[in-house]
């Protein structure tokens, strides 16, 4: 992608929603939830049908809607949160294609961030568990107690990078986080392949299409403005 003229990349440095636009969770979260039930109750399901309504809430919001016991709920939270602490880390994945557009990006010299609603010790060990980790430049947690705000996470990342906002972009999902990122001064866009993106809408189409926006600016993908040279 980079050929072998030496260039100035569109960005030089770009911040990722970890959660929602580089790892895919989904599956770690069935496989937790459908261990718990089979250990604490003896009950075998799919937990499929509830991926898009639960697997970002609490787990006490799904176990209420399985378990009526109070003392089952209570178990059953325990061993969700152990779960998903150690075992089910080998479930999560990457969106298809983030490997390569990463290295990409690296490969052009653009710094990576990526900011995350996890606390520091769960997000780095999802980072490391997908090797996401050795992409990163800097990753920004929400620290414990902290609401999850784009803004203090993204404001981390520029101060780590030591540029201003308009030389780096931001990737998210949700409509939310990308005008939260636009706040900041950002050039931010929708991830289209993040299931967090409504109705799968977004103007980046793929992991590698945003690569290509960081690398050649935002023509590259039929966006506007226009890039700025390159």
């Amino acid at each position: 992608m980079t050929s072998g003229r030496t260039f100035e990349p569109a960005y030089r440095a770009v911040i990722f929603d970890l959660d929602e636009t580089l790892i895919d969770s989904r599956p770690a979260w069935r496989y937790t939830l459908e261990e718990t039930l089979m250990s604490v109750a003896n009950k075998r399901i799919d937990a499929r049908p509830l991926i898009e309504e639960y697997h970002r809430r609490p787990w006490r919001d799904s176990l209420a809607i399985l378990l009526d016991d109070p003392e089952e709920q209570r178990r059953a939270l325990e061993l969700c949160e152990r779960i998903e602490g150690r075992s089910a880390m080998k479930r999560l994945l990457v969106f298809d294609g983030t490997g390569m557009a990463l290295d990409d990006i690296r490969a052009a010299r653009v710094e990576i961030g990526a900011i995350s609603r996890l606390p520091h010790a769960v997000a780095l060990k999802q980072a490391q568990a997908t090797g996401v980790d050795r992409f990163l430049t800097v990753l920004s947690p929400t620290p414990e107690g902290e609401k999850w705000a784009v803004g203090p996470r993204a404001s981390e990342c520029l101060s780590y990078f030591g540029r201003e906002a308009e030389a780096c972009a931001f990737v998210g999902a949700e409509a939310g986080d990308v005008e939260a990122a636009r706040t900041k001064g950002l050039v931010a866009l929708r991830a289209a392949w993040s299931p967090a993106a409504e109705g799968g809408n977004g103007e980046l189409a793929s992991p590698g299409e945003a690569a290509k926006v960081l690398l050649w600016g935002l023509g590259a993908a039929g966006l506007s403005p226009a890039p700025n040279g390159g």
